[in-house]
């Protein structure tokens, strides 16, 4: 009886030896694929984790953050006050507001002037570099760009500039406009897929003030020349090429920090990195562009990121073409006389300003009664007469661009 124990011991440690080899080797080779995948990564000094996202050494007086972080709570409690005020469902650039609400939206913003001078310095600085700690898990690197709520921001600036409007001083509201894009453009910079998306939505908010003063208020000179200024910083497709390479890294280590075994999950993260890093090649090319098929096929977990990389990749387009389409209308308003038809590659427009991402052709334009309509031809590449109108069911319109407000 004890030999066949012995026995049945030295089989059971045999086996369990075995195991433990047949695990090692398929750990080892999971590893040195990963690596592999990797190396080419690091060779171009593109970051691997997010330790590698944290940014240059930025002086605290050109650091926006600097003068944002301090005030973000408090831009969250006011932005709480007058968004019911200000973004009321009935406001139109065609009414304003009414004088109730700009009684209170001044009432308001009267209570906290300090919350100004630090939005305005932040805008003029060159980098923003939020405090985040770098070393910290996934989950949490996430909250904490979360924390940091720059649509709070965007908020309380649109309040302050339809408040302006409504007492009649638009040059100003437009200037408070053009401060938050600058912030935008700096905010562009911040890492992962998420930031990304809330800079689009934010930058979308503004373009759309822009095109209600645009359309319905008469500025200075140098106004017109401040828009065309801001708007021909942007850098929307470099930042979209930026957010792949910090989300690439954002998920090496969400693969890495599961709890599960490392060898049935590595291929996936072997995918992963071949399936982003084909994206960041093929970049942010225009729709009309010709790109490269994608040879990579998602799978497993990393198939459930394509569908907010294709809305990521359409949500660029569509704001670039909005962008452009606004340039267009200031220039056109910016002439002595705004009603004469007018042909886009007459204006005072580098080239890339009038192209329609879509068509490759220039933008279109229609003047109306109520104003102007400048517009692309959108995804289906036809032109829908300027139906910008977004669909009650999908949220999207046939054509992309500005027109008057409604009333």
């Amino acid at each position: 009886m004890k030999r066949r124990l012995v026995r049945f011991f030295k089989i059971l440690l045999c086996l369990t030896a075995v195991v433990i080899i047949v695990a090692a080797f398929f750990c080892w080779r999971s590893f040195a694929a990963v690596e592999a995948a990797l190396a080419p990564v690091r060779e171009r000094g593109e970051p691997v984790s997010i330790a590698d996202l944290r940014p240059a050494p930025v002086a605290d007086d050109d650091n926006a953050a600097t003068y944002l972080t301090p005030i973000n709570q408090e831009i969250g409690q006011v932005v709480n006050e007058v968004y019911p005020i200000a973004f009321d469902e009935d406001f139109s650039w065609q009414t304003g507001l009414t004088s109730d609400h700009s009684t209170k939206l001044k009432t308001i913003l009267d209570a906290h002037p300090h919350l100004v001078d630090p939005i305005a310095k932040a805008s003029r600085c060159s980098q923003l570099a939020w405090p985040l700690n770098y070393d910290s898990a996934p989950n949490d690197l996430m909250e904490q760009l979360l924390d940091m709520d720059v649509r709070a921001i965007a908020r309380f600036q649109i309040a302050r500039a339809r408040y302006l409007v409504a007492i009649d001083k638009p040059d100003e509201a437009t200037a408070v406009c053009l401060e938050e894009l600058r912030l935008i453009q700096l905010q562009g910079d911040t890492p992962l897929l998420v930031s990304w998306l809330v800079n689009i939505a934010c930058r979308n908010q503004i373009l759309n003030e822009l095109n209600g003063i645009l359309q319905t208020q008469t500025l200075q000179p140098e106004t017109h020349a401040a828009i065309e200024h801001e708007l021909r910083q942007s850098a929307i497709t470099d930042q979209f090429k930026h957010m792949l390479e910090t989300e690439r890294a954002y998920g090496i280590d969400s693969f890495r920090g599961f709890s599960l075994p490392i060898f049935p999950l590595t291929p996936q993260l072997e995918n992963y990195i071949e399936y982003m890093s084909e994206q960041i090649a093929i970049g942010a090319p225009l729709p009309f562009e010709s790109s490269p098929q994608p040879q990579v096929t998602a799978t497993g977990m990393t198939e459930l990121l394509v569908p907010s990389l294709e809305d990521a990749r359409d949500a660029m387009s569509r704001t670039l073409a909005t962008e452009r389409c606004v340039r267009v209308l200031n220039t056109i308003q910016s002439r002595a006389d705004q009603q004469t038809p007018v042909d886009l590659s007459d204006l005072d427009l580098p080239v890339d300003a009038i192209l329609d991402p879509y068509s490759g052709e220039p933008l279109l334009s229609k003047s109306t009664d109520e104003g102007w309509i400048i517009y692309s031809v959108g995804q289906n590449g036809q032109d829908d007469e300027g139906n910008i109108e977004p669909d009650s069911e999908t949220n999207q319109s046939l054509d992309i661009g500005v027109g008057p407000p409604a009333a």
